[in-house]
């Protein structure tokens, strides 16, 4: 019981910190264009650490067996749900950004919007699923399988994301491309493992 009050606490710090950040970013620029991209930026980067975190935790701590490891794993759920919300807060500002000064939402971005819809539509499926009320309808196995699906889907967006802006020549996203990189090569080791038959 101690442990779920401390973890809803983490999830409360991340999301309400995050929130400030986003505040003072507003409060010292004003509300413009430059302020809602920046917001953009920094909820893509939020959110883009927890879910890495909250995604990696079993792989992680499979590799490593440390105390950290094991901390997160614990409480990836709570570190899962400040993902999940922290990006519904970086859609809010996409839709900001649209409505109000650009119309990033258009026919030619018709990939990235299809790609990053899919995504969203899992990050509120599994946040749903994240709380017992919607859990209880799902069995076991279909539970897996939707964060399984919806983890790594999520996980290519970034990706595309990440590493796109890296390879177009902003370098300043290279420490998240290392990030999301890292985090598949510890997933897929770990699931060669775990695969392998033992001798």
């Amino acid at each position: 019981m101690e442990t779920k009050r401390q973890g809803w606490k983490i999830t409360y710090v991340l999301v309400g910190l995050s929130v400030l950040w986003f505040a003072l970013v507003l409060a010292l620029n004003g509300f413009n264009e430059y302020a809602v991209r920046a917001n953009i930026r920094w909820s893509a980067r939020f959110s883009l650490i927890c879910f890495c975190l909250a995604f990696g935790a079993s792989a992680s701590d499979a590799i490593f067996k440390g105390a950290m490891s094991k901390w997160i794993l614990i409480h990836r759920r709570f570190i899962g749900v400040s993902f999940a919300i922290i990006h519904l807060i970086h859609l809010f500002f996409l839709l900001l950004l649209h409505f109000s000064f650009d119309q990033i939402f258009v026919p030619q971005a018709v990939f990235e919007v299809t790609l990053g819809g899919l995504a969203y539509l899992f990050v509120v499926l599994m946040l749903l699923t994240s709380f017992k009320f919607f859990a209880r309808h799902l069995s076991k196995d279909s539970w897996r399988k939707l964060h399984l699906i919806g983890g790594y889907w999520i996980l290519i967006v970034f990706t595309n994301s990440m590493v796109g802006r890296v390879v177009g020549g902003k370098y300043e996203y290279l420490p998240f491309a290392v990030l999301v990189i890292l985090v598949w090569m510890i997933r897929l080791w770990h699931g060669n493992k775990k695969s392998a038959p033992s001798k």
